[in-house]
C-alpha cells in the first residue's frame, strides 16, 4: 500500500509541474490553484462566493487566498469583489468577462495536459470518463 501511494504522489508531482507550466504560459499567467479560483467562481455563476468558502474550497488559509484574490483583481482583472448584501463584513467575489476568457483558455491547457494522463488518472482513481 506505501508504494502505490509513494508512486500516487510521485505522479500528482508531476501532472501539477506540467500543468503549472503550461498555465504560466498565459497572458496573464496563472497558478493551478489561481485556475481553481476561477473554476469554483464559473461552478458558483451567478451566485456570490465568500472568501471564507472559497478557502475552504482551496484548502488555503484565509490570508492566502486572500492575497490571490488581491493580484486577480488589481492585475488582472479577472474577479470583482463587493460587500455582502447581508452581512457588510462579508466579501463576495464573482468572475469577469476577462475572468471568463482567462478560466477558457486555461481549461484548454488543463485539458491537453490530464488527456495525456487520462489511462494513469484512470487506473490511480477508478472513474471510467463517459
Amino acid at each position: 500500500m506505501l508504494e502505490n501511494w509513494l508512486e500516487l504522489q510521485k505522479f500528482t508531482k508531476q501532472v501539477n509541474t506540467e500543468l503549472e507550466r503550461s498555465l504560466s504560459q498565459m497572458v496573464p499567467a496563472v497558478t493551478v490553484n489561481e485556475f481553481y479560483v476561477l473554476h469554483f467562481l464559473e461552478q458558483n455563476a451567478g451566485r456570490d462566493l465568500r472568501v471564507s468558502d472559497l478557502s475552504q474550497k482551496l484548502d488555503l488559509s484565509l490570508s492566502a487566498t486572500s492575497r490571490m484574490l488581491v493580484r486577480f483583481e488589481q492585475t488582472c482583472n479577472v474577479i470583482t469583489r463587493n460587500q455582502g448584501q447581508e452581512d457588510k463584513r462579508s466579501v463576495r467575489i464573482n468572475l469577469t468577462a476577462e475572468g471568463e476568457n482567462v478560466l477558457s483558455e486555461a481549461k484548454q491547457r488543463i485539458d491537453a495536459v490530464l488527456s495525456k494522463y487520462e489511462e494513469k488518472l484512470v487506473n490511480f482513481g477508478g472513474i471510467k470518463n463517459d
